[in-house]
């Protein structure tokens, strides 16, 4: 009667200890993609399109973006938040400028960065597929829903191939008249490597029976360079 009361024990504890074990994994909650190492920075190529075919006026306009992780402090509702330092340099430059100064923090549930006084919920937590949020909801901006429509793919964005890439997308209706498009992607343990913001009204050219791009602009940040 001992040895299978002996070996009943022995089982129960091995299946016991395996359940403590799985409970303990904690899931891969995707906080690296929020960068924020203090120290750190990423610079952008930046690409700057400016439509207005009524006044004959298409300009580019290329400059570098730099974002430098500068202080950790303590926010009002008593969090650890970031200063982020903003420079730019013109394209014919080697000189950077100050340019504004922002902040952002990542709290257990999303990652908000404030961009020229306005606060956004640029990601949740955890990471997901298809999971989706307002990413207005800290603002006085209409509500506007974000989407991860891609998480942890491989991709090659710029001049660099990067193992785990996220792409949240904040707004999208193109359609004959006009073109809004609104995306961002990151990439994990370096932060946000890309931004896409297109906000362009088209008209019809009769001379080519097509709709074209009229009026408006569009932005493109590319990641160019990181560091710490």
């Amino acid at each position: 009667m001992r040895k299978p009361l002996i070996i009943f024990l022995f089982i129960l504890i091995f299946f016991s200890s395996c359940k403590k074990n799985r409970d303990n994994v904690s899931p891969n909650m995707g906080y690296s993609y929020a960068g924020l190492d203090l120290g750190s920075y990423i610079v952008y190529d930046v690409d700057s399109y400016h439509y207005n075919k009524p006044f004959n006026v298409d300009t580019i306009v290329q400059f570098q973006i730099k974002e430098v992780v500068d202080a950790r402090y303590m926010d009002l509702e008593g969090e650890e938040a970031f200063k982020i330092i903003r420079y730019r340099k013109e394209k014919d430059s080697t000189q950077w400028v100050l340019q504004d100064v922002w902040n952002a923090k990542r709290t257990i549930t999303n990652y908000q960065k404030d961009e020229e006084n306005i606060r956004y919920i640029k990601l949740i937590f955890p990471v997901r597929d298809n999971k989706n949020w307002n990413g207005n909801a800290m603002n006085n901006n209409g509500a506007e829903e974000y989407e991860y429509v891609s998480v942890n793919q491989r991709e090659i964005v710029g001049s660099y191939t990067l193992d785990s890439v996220l792409t949240v997308l904040q707004f999208e209706d193109v359609n004959l008249v006009q073109e809004r498009f609104f995306e961002e992607k990151y990439a994990a343990g370096i932060g946000l490597i890309s931004k896409k913001s297109v906000d362009i009204d088209k008209a019809f050219n009769n001379s080519t029976g097509l709709w074209e791009r009229d009026t408006g602009n569009e932005v493109v940040m590319t990641i160019a360079g990181y560091g710490n």
